[in-house]
């Protein structure tokens, strides 16, 4: 009998607990977000500043960007894989971002998308740029943060990546 007491008190507390941690969350909230391009979910610590062909978002605290853009290829580029095109696609970021320093890069191949990420820093700024293909879209993300954020603030946008989904019309 008393094992069953027990066994209930800790029921109560964990409930209770659950309760508790529920009612006074930080309140962030998912929204959706979509173009004709693609699609992304972001949680309420950022803010929309631009949202037409392109979308760039605003951290509320840190001030951190994230920017989204999409690149349309002509249908010859259907099954041509990012791999063929990146090193003119990096080219002409690197070109026009001289100052920025490549500190680290990488290239992932998941079911969804063929993609690559790049780091840059420069003074204390640092930039990751991650390309994704899916058909005949590139899209390309911009995440820019001072050095003192970037790890802090790189989780939410990690969640933002993941949510990403490319819109395309048939195959």
């Amino acid at each position: 009998m008393e094992k069953k007491n027990f066994i209930f008190v800790i029921c109560l507390v964990l409930i209770f607990g659950i309760v508790t941690l529920v009612c006074f969350s930080n309140g962030i909230k998912v929204k959706d977000i979509s173009n004709d391009n693609f699609s992304i979910k972001y949680d309420s610590t950022w803010k929309v500043v631009k949202n037409d062909k392109e979308l760039s978002l605003l951290h509320k605290k840190s001030k951190s960007t994230l920017d989204i853009k999409c690149k349309v290829l002509s249908d010859s580029f259907i099954d041509t894989k990012l791999s063929d095109l990146i090193d003119d696609i990096i080219y002409s970021i690197s070109d026009q971002n001289k100052e920025y320093k490549l500190i680290n890069s990488s290239s992932n191949n998941s079911d969804n998308y063929e993609s690559y990420s790049y780091l840059y820093e420069k003074d204390s700024k640092q930039v990751m740029v991650n390309v994704y293909k899916k058909y005949t879209k590139i899209v390309i993300v911009y995440y820019e943060s001072d050095s003192e954020y970037f790890d802090i603030v790189l989780d939410s946008v990690d969640s933002i990546l993941d949510s990403l989904n490319i819109i395309v019309g048939e195959k």
